[in-house]
């Protein structure tokens, strides 16, 4: 009895906190400006007539670049070249290999318009993001991005990422505070600034609702004949019979919370961190630019790995159909689906065969390769990750392209496509790279899958069969009930104090 009265006034605070901000998730959700659109415009990028990338690099002096790829705004096709990783890019007419000033502030602001619906006179204000902050949050991954400020009530911030021609999130002022209030009371970020110490107060008063939880179980079954001596006592009634029907709920909760903040903590301490590659001018080959350049395009990006250029190429769509991946912003994840089924309703898509990317060395002499020899994505993927690991490419099991957002990897990873390069080491570890950037977008070994599976369906309850407002209320209600207990918890131990003290 006095363990289970001091630890539960000891985790009242945490309860409240975590309780009342779990509540309003489900209303933040809700509240999530939505996109106008959820992929990037259709582009079919015809070069036939262009100039190869290396002779425009040569005309403007760059004898070196992180990442080339292609942009189409305003009627005309821009060769969108990273000399910087935290630098604007620089865009150059393919045609007439004339530079486009400001050209990266002028393509995020065509993209955030695209996405949405807005009109570009109602820009009031676009600047480059190099860092997360508490407007563009760590959890949206993606750097650098611009942010796009439009000129309305809500102050609708779209943060665009330029290379990828994608929308990486969506904030108004209703978002920003209602996260504000979430991060605050759930992930306590009034710590964040001493990691260790977030983590560890967060683990103790976790511990102390699970051991919390435990005490008042065993103490309603142990006290359950002694019933007439709450006859006329009705808050301790009220708190023995909500509490029993809460207290499972709360030891699923606090128990996959403690799994995940643990599991949180070590990750983002073990992250693995590649830098972009440069690439020299000199390294490329104008000649190989003839050989997919014949026909239409969808996608197009120059980049390295370990010191090797490659062209990442994807044909256009025999149809016509937008092949670029439709984002996955906040909690949109229906909103999403609706958009991709719409999008494969109006273009047929299933009739299609599917369009697949594959990759050329781009410093290929095409006097002893001729044509230049074509390898898959996946070959490229296994070969960067046998690369940074500095492990034979052997140890590597299997290697598949991923498309759509699911099971381990969720929506939370931002990049698609990627792909999924399996190890064979004790953690069957899987390295999620995306081809097109060569960023690694995922590290997740069988103990991180468990947790994410954990965190998905103990703490979430995301399952796929329950209906997501169902869902919603039932976490509310039962977050209710844990703060509703632990108020009547605290009423009945105050009062018992204060008849003590009398």
């Amino acid at each position: 009895m006095f363990l289970h009265r001091w630890l539960g006034l000891v985790t009242c605070v945490g309860i409240l906190m975590w309780g009342i901000s779990g509540i309003s998730h489900p209303i933040m959700s809700r509240l999530q400006p939505k996109p106008a659109a959820f992929a990037a415009p259709s582009a079919q990028y015809d070069l036939s007539q262009s100039q190869t990338v290396k002779s425009v690099l040569d005309q403007h002096g760059i004898i070196q670049f992180n990442h080339i790829s292609l942009a189409q705004f305003s009627s005309k096709t821009y060769f969108r070249v990273g000399t910087e990783p935290n630098k604007p890019a620089r865009y150059f007419d393919i045609k007439t290999g004339e530079e486009l000033a400001d050209g990266d502030i002028n393509y995020a602001q065509s993209l955030a318009a695209h996405f949405t619906g807005k009109d570009l006179s109602e820009i009031s204000k676009t600047e480059l993001i190099t860092q997360f902050s508490s407007d563009y949050h760590a959890v949206n991954r993606l750097l650098p991005v611009w942010r796009v400020e439009f000129n309305d009530s809500q102050h609708l911030r779209a943060f665009i990422d330029t290379e990828q021609s994608r929308l990486s999130s969506l904030v108004n002022d209703t978002r920003y505070w209602l996260t504000r209030l979430f991060q605050f009371g759930h992930n306590w970020s009034f710590l964040e600034s001493t990691p260790k110490l977030q983590l560890g107060i967060a683990a103790l008063v976790l511990c102390a609702v699970l051991t919390s939880a435990i005490s008042g179980l065993y103490l309603y079954f142990k006290l359950a004949k002694s019933k007439r001596r709450l006859v006329n006592q009705p808050m301790r009634r009220w708190h023995r019979r909500i509490g029993l029907i809460v207290s499972i709920a709360a030891l699923i909760f606090a128990s996959s919370g403690l799994f995940h903040l643990i599991m949180s903590y070590q990750q983002q301490a073990n992250t693995l961190a590649i830098k972009p590659e440069t690439v020299l001018t000199k390294q490329l080959n104008p000649q190989i630019w003839e050989e997919f350049t014949a026909k239409p395009l969808a996608k197009l990006d120059l980049i390295a790995y370990s010191k090797t250029p490659y062209w990442y190429v994807l044909p256009a769509s025999n149809s016509g159909a937008n092949q670029m991946p439709v984002a996955q912003v906040a909690a949109l994840a229906k909103e999403v689906e609706h958009a991709e089924h719409h999008d494969h309703h109006e273009h047929n898509i299933a009739k299609d065969k599917p369009v697949m990317p594959y990759v050329l060395r781009a410093d290929l002499n095409l006097k002893n390769v001729n044509p230049p020899q074509q390898n898959s994505v996946e070959i490229l993927a296994k070969q960067q990750v046998a690369t940074i690991l500095q492990r034979p490419i052997s140890e590597i099991v299997s290697a598949e392209t991923i498309k759509k957002f699911a099971n381990e990897y969720g929506f939370i990873f931002k990049r698609l496509p990627v792909v999924k390069v399996q190890m064979n080491d004790a953690d069957h570890t899987r390295y999620y790279v995306e081809p097109a950037t060569g960023a690694l977008a995922a590290k997740v070994r069988d103990i991180d899958g468990l947790e994410g599976f954990v965190f998905a369906y103990l703490h979430k309850w995301s399952f796929e069969s329950l209906n997501k407002d169902l869902r919603d209320i039932l976490v509310s209600l039962f977050a209710l009930g844990n703060i509703v207990v632990a108020l009547l918890g605290m009423i009945i131990f105050t009062r018992k104090l204060s008849v003590k003290h009398d």
